[in-house]
């Protein structure tokens, strides 16, 4: 793979998983099956919430919107705010579990036994609540291990993990955007958060000290008027022939990887 990250004919392809994956589903469902229904109620509910929050956090980071949160942070779900839900209300977490009728005071206690199980961690922070003043609240965090019970449970496929060479959702949207723009270019207003940063030429997104961008659009300015008189009047961005590429050889992959991402045809 060279600097632009695509791929070459000596390229080692990537090894299959290995024994002990599989050994730790095996293991996430054994779990599963020695859960009662009230446990797997409150894990799957956790799972779920833990699934939106990512998804809203991949959508944030598309958009480029607001500071980047690490995953770490957000994966902390809120559960209980301890004081009156008069002045706190309820969160999503528990309004999922209120849905079920599974949201009352043996909350704690369930948690507890998931912990034990070595699927959540329950901690606490401190959140400000008008008119009290900072109140304690439950945050709860899946595990690796609680993320593979619950789809061992839900009789989800883990998600596949994706080769190096080949781009994450928002990247590949952000990619056929430039290209259904064809030779004209897309206007750099309407290129998608830090997206550019990755998929242009001559960035290095991760640092000074990090590996360079990948090189599939390049940016070029539209001028007006002639002579002394010409200016700039935007920037667009296109496709590069690395980006041309890129494209003709994985299309078919990225169309399976990402349905609801429509495929642009080259001009």
């Amino acid at each position: 793979m060279d600097a632009w990250m695509r791929s070459q004919p000596a390229d080692v392809p990537p090894k299959p998983p290995s024994k002990g994956r599989k050994h730790s589903s095996v293991r996430a469902a054994e779990i599963w099956e020695g859960l009662n229904e009230r446990q797997r109620t409150y894990l799957a509910a956790c799972y779920q919430e833990d699934q939106e929050v990512e998804r809203q956090a991949t959508a944030a980071r598309a958009a480029g919107s607001g500071k980047r949160i690490p995953a770490a942070e957000w994966r902390k779900i809120p559960f209980t705010i301890k004081a009156d839900p008069e002045f706190t209300g309820y969160t999503a977490l528990q309004d999922r579990l209120r849905v079920l009728g599974e949201h009352d005071a043996g909350a704690g206690q369930t948690f507890k036994a998931l912990a034990t199980r070595g699927l959540v961690v329950v901690s606490e922070d401190q959140v400000e609540v008008f008119p009290l003043g900072f109140v304690p609240r439950v945050l709860v965090e899946l595990t690796r291990l609680g993320r593979a019970c619950a789809r061992a449970g839900l009789g989800e496929a883990p998600s596949a993990r994706r080769p190096t060479h080949l781009l994450s959702e928002w990247l590949w949207s952000s990619l056929m955007k430039v290209a259904s723009a064809g030779p004209d270019g897309l206007s750099d207003d309407d290129m998608w958060g830090r997206s550019k940063f990755y998929l242009g030429t001559g960035y290095r997104p991760h640092g000074p000290h990090g590996g360079r961008s990948r090189g599939l659009i390049d940016e070029f300015p539209v001028t007006e008027g002639e002579g002394e008189e010409a200016f700039v009047r935007e920037y667009r961005w296109r496709l590069t022939d690395a980006g041309r590429q890129h494209i003709t050889e994985y299309r078919d992959t990225y169309r399976g990887m990402y349905p609801n991402v429509p495929i642009a045809e080259l001009a």
